[in-house]
Formats: C-alpha cells, sequence, structure tokens
C-alpha cells in the first residue's frame, strides 16, 4: 500500500491538495494557463491512481457520497479514513475543474467561480447535452464548475426581451418622442404649405412680427443728423448740387436722379409737403427749371445726397403723354437731365412751395386718405412715414389707394410701402389698383376704388397726388362721396 500512495515520491493526498491549490491560485492570481498546464503533465501520467479515482467517484456517485472501504493500513482511525475520503473527493474535483480549466484556456474564455461568463438575461445558451469542452468554444454560460444546461431561447422570446429593455431605457424613450414630434410638426408644416391660402397667411404673419421688430428698434436707433444746407440771399436763395447717378428704378417705367450736395454733412431743409426746385441748361444754353419731392428709400434722410423719381420719357409714346403726366415744365427738365447733362455736372436748386395745407374746420386730423397716381406716390411714401409713429401726430388712422396702368410700376415702392403696412397694420390700409383712369370721365366706375376709399366722417383728410387732370377727377369723385372741398388737398 506504501507504493500505491507514493507514485515518484508525491503521496496521493498530497497531489489533491496540490492540484486544488493551484486551481485557486490559478483563478485569483489569473495565471491560470501557467498553472492549468502544470496540471495537464500531472494528469498525463499513465498510473493506476487516475483509474481509482475514478472508480471511487463512480462509487461515490452510486452510494451518495458515501464512502465505506479502502484499502489503508489498519492501523488508521476511522478519523484519518474520512479525512482521506474527503480528500480523494476534493481531488477528483479538482481534476474536473481542471478539465474545465483547459478547455476554456484553450477557447480563450476566463473562468470565474463567482459568477458565470455570460449575464443572467442572455439571449443565446447552449443545448441540452452540451460538453464542458464545447460550452467554453460556443461560449455557452458555465456557473462555477459546471456548464448550464439550457435549451435554446424561442426567437420571439428574444425579441420580446430585447425590446422590453430597449423600452425600459430613457435614451430610447426620448429618442421616440423627438421622432414623433418632428413628424408631426413636418406632416403639419407640409399640409400648411400644400394650400396657397394658408401659405399666404403664414408669410403675412412672419412679416408682421418683422415689422414690429423694427417698429421697435427704430425708437432707439441712432439717427445720423446733418447740417442744413445754407441758401445765401445773396444768390436769391439758390445752392449747387451735382449730378450724381441715373438709373431705372427696379422694373417699373420710373427713373430715378440721385444728386449730390457740395458737403457730404449737408441735408435739404424741407418741410412736409415742400418740394424742390431744380434748375440747369441745356444745350442751347436755354433754362429747364422743374419741381419735385425728394425721394429716399430709407425712413431717414442720409446726409449728402437725395434723388428724385420722374416717369421714363423714352417708354412713352409721345412727348404729349409724358407732359400729361408731369406737365410741360417738369417733362422738359427731365428730358435735359437724361440726354444732355453729364454725370458731374452742376445743377442749382432752392426750396420749393409748400402744397401740404388743410383748410378745413374739422380738427384735430384723425384720419388721412391718400389718392396716387405714378410717381404721386413719393410724397404720400414722405408723410405716411411722419404721420403714422406713435405720438407723432393726432392721425390714427390712414388709407392709402395707388393707382398704375401696369403692375410692374408698383415694384421697389410697393415693397417700401408694404413695409410701412407690416410695421404699423392697426393703423394703414393700402389698395394697389391697376387700371387706366386717363381715359375714364369718372372714378365711380372703378368698384375697386369705390370699395378702398372710406366715406367721410368728420376729421377726415383727404390729400392727391399726381397728374393735374387725373387729380381734378379723383378731386370731383370724392365730392360725390361727400368729402367737403376745403377737406381736399392737391399736392
Amino acid at each position: 500500500m506504501q507504493g500505491y500512495k507514493r507514485r515518484r515520491g508525491v503521496p496521493a493526498t498530497a497531489a489533491a491538495a496540490a492540484s486544488s491549490c493551484l486551481l485557486l491560485l490559478s483563478v485569483a492570481t489569473k495565471t491560470g494557463p501557467q498553472v492549468v498546464s502544470g496540471f495537464q503533465q500531472y494528469q498525463q501520467q499513465p498510473t493506476a491512481l487516475r483509474k481509482h479515482f475514478k472508480h471511487l467517484k463512480q462509487r461515490d456517485h452510486d452510494q451518495k457520497h458515501a464512502i465505506k472501504s479502502f484499502p489503508v493500513a489498519r492501523s488508521w482511525s476511522e478519523t484519518s479514513r474520512s479525512r482521506s475520503s474527503s480528500r480523494l473527493h476534493m481531488s477528483s474535483a479538482a481534476a474536473a475543474a481542471g478539465t474545465i480549466d483547459a478547455a476554456a484556456a484553450a477557447a480563450g474564455v476566463t473562468v470565474r467561480l463567482d459568477q458565470p461568463l455570460m449575464p443572467t438575461h442572455h439571449l443565446f445558451t447552449a443545448a441540452a447535452g452540451t460538453t464542458p469542452s464545447t460550452a467554453a468554444a460556443t461560449g455557452a454560460t458555465v456557473v462555477g464548475k459546471a456548464v448550464s444546461k439550457v435549451s435554446k431561447t424561442p426567437v420571439q422570446e428574444v425579441l420580446r426581451n430585447a425590446l422590453a429593455a430597449v423600452w425600459e431605457s430613457k435614451i430610447a424613450k426620448m429618442a421616440l418622442a423627438t421622432f414623433c414630434l418632428a413628424l408631426v410638426f413636418s406632416l403639419s408644416l407640409r399640409l400648411m404649405l400644400g394650400s396657397s391660402q394658408v401659405s399666404d397667411r403664414l408669410a403675412k404673419f412672419f412679416k408682421l412680427i418683422k415689422g414690429r421688430l423694427e417698429r421697435m428698434t427704430e425708437r432707439y436707433k441712432p439717427v445720423t443728423k446733418g447740417i442744413p444746407m445754407p441758401f445765401e440771399d445773396e444768390n436769391d436763395g439758390w445752392g449747387v448740387c451735382a449730378l450724381k447717378a441715373r438709373k431705372r428704378l427696379g422694373k417699373t417705367n420710373f427713373m430715378q436722379f440721385d444728386f449730390e450736395l457740395p458737403q457730404p454733412e449737408y441735408t435739404v431743409p424741407l418741410d412736409l409737403g415742400q418740394q424742390l426746385s431744380l434748375c440747369c441748361l441745356d444745350n442751347d444754353g436755354n433754362v429747364a427749371r422743374g419741381s419735385f419731392f425728394p425721394f429716399y428709400k430709407d425712413v431717414t434722410n442720409r446726409p449728402g445726397s437725395f434723388s428724385i423719381l420722374a416717369p421714363n420719357i423714352d417708354g412713352m409714346e409721345s412727348s404729349e403723354q409724358s407732359i400729361f403726366r408731369m406737365g410741360l415744365e417738369n417733362a422738359n427738365f427731365i428730358r435735359v437731365m437724361k440726354h444732355e447733362l453729364k454725370i458731374g455736372d452742376e445743377v442749382a436748386l432752392t426750396l420749393g412751395d409748400h402744397r401740404l395745407s388743410y383748410k378745413g374746420q374739422y380738427l384735430p386730423v384723425t384720419d388721412m386718405v391718400y389718392i396716387a397716381y405714378g410717381t404721386g406716390i413719393v410724397p404720400v411714401l414722405d408723410q405716411v412715414r411722419s404721420v403714422l409713429p406713435s405720438g407723432a401726430s393726432s392721425v390714427s388712422s390712414v388709407t392709402v389707394v395707388w393707382i398704375n396702368e401696369t403692375t410692374r410700376d408698383f415694384d421697389v415702392l410697393a415693397e417700401l410701402l408694404e413695409k410701412e403696412y407690416f410695421k404699423y397694420s392697426e393703423k394703414l390700409a393700402v389698395s394697389c389698383i391697376v387700371g387706366n383712369v386717363e381715359d375714364t370721365p369718372d372714378f365711380s366706375s372703378n368698384d375697386e376704388i369705390n370699395t378702398a376709399i372710406p366715406d367721410f366722417r368728420q376729421g377726415t383728410m383727404a390729400v392727391l397726388a399726381g397728374p393735374s387732370e387725373i387729380l381734378n377727377k379723383a378731386s370731383f369723385y370724392l365730392e360725390d362721396r361727400g368729402y367737403p372741398l376745403d377737406t381736399i388737398c392737391i399736392l
């Protein structure tokens, strides 16, 4: 028995204890491959000890872990016999664990005794009957020293578990809510923009917001104040300016002439409704003179320059038509400015007549009604900018009716007028009407004009601007609508 227990100088009990210690040391220090290789060398020893361990393991299983006899010396006590049986059982368990460690090391799987390789909520498990070696190779769940034998999870259950895990995630919920909101907003916007009427309302809404913001910022916007240009008495009140540029105003049939003042800080000191008189010489030495209302694109007048607008005489059928639109004196001056004067030539200027006046008895004036034809919108735009701001005047309501022969004549200037409308939409009403009123004997035949012009009430003042013949027709029309003659002003 002595030779059976000691093989090559190593007792059987010491070998079992050494194998168990090596296994625990390999797991604790993460040096499993080295320890497992040493244990494999011990396992490969062809001895009867391995067979006897197998025989004892089978008996231990059959007799429910009760080892009743073992070929040992009679001098051993029951205590030593039980210790030997316990040690042999540990050696058997260590041998089985070593097999699992070896297979796991070969597959590159870390084996831990305190927790399984895969989490509890695993998607795939090993099939029933999986061996330790195949479990390590296929990624089966290894718990402690044994391999779990669980059947394959159905696909429906796998998907259900995955969806449940996603639904419990806060990030997934937030992403889903964001996607739903974006989808609803996109569909609503597409539905709204699909209708032209709704699209126009939406565009109008944004323009109103922009107009309100501009209206607020104008109060705090710094204004560059210039120096009033002096008009000396020794020159009979005349000053000098120079022709700076001439160009067509957008797509309209109007021409814009820009003039430069002698000093960049000079401004023309005109009152509201006052004209500016210009004078120059033509190629024959004759004097050409005209009176115009200055035109400014911005609300505030920039120092150093000014502009005037006039109908494009080259686009008219005859000189009689230009005379009808502007009058004989103004038509001749525009002809000289466009065809004979060069850029940089001097032009004399002086302050003109005051054309805006009210002779009625209904004071204060609370309502303004403007009727403009063609370039007559220039003084109307200037007056609208002046009376609409809060606290600037007693006017609480303004109506503008602008008439042109073609729609292209509304270009540029209509945008400026629309800009004022969106700033003061609660006080300003604008109607742009296309029609030829030159050949019509009366305005009353135009239904759009009848609808746009309000009825007279106390405190209303009407202002007319444009060709003289058309203004006479408009004056007769207003008298028929009940406007007293002393409440009508012709610019």
